[in-house]
């Protein structure tokens, strides 16, 4: 998947940190689809759950990479 792909799936006013900049910089899907090169591949949308599954984040990774963006 391109990361626009995994960006459309999810909604404009989520809230994501960048985990591979230092002070984890937050922004919103919207900031994250004007700033970033839309086209990359090699991304995908993991579902992470917490509290026994009673919470559930989204996270977009690079398939074998460094960058790493979860919802906060």
């Amino acid at each position: 998947m391109t990361i626009g792909e995994c960006l459309n799936m999810l909604h404009d006013s989520v809230i994501l940190i960048d985990l591979t900049r230092p002070g984890y910089p937050t922004l919103t899907v919207k900031q994250l689809k004007k700033t970033l090169p839309l086209d990359e591949d090699g991304y995908e949308v993991r579902l992470r759950s917490f509290n026994f599954g009673r919470t559930q984040k989204r996270s977009i990774a690079r398939i074998g990479g460094p960058n790493l963006w979860n919802e906060s």
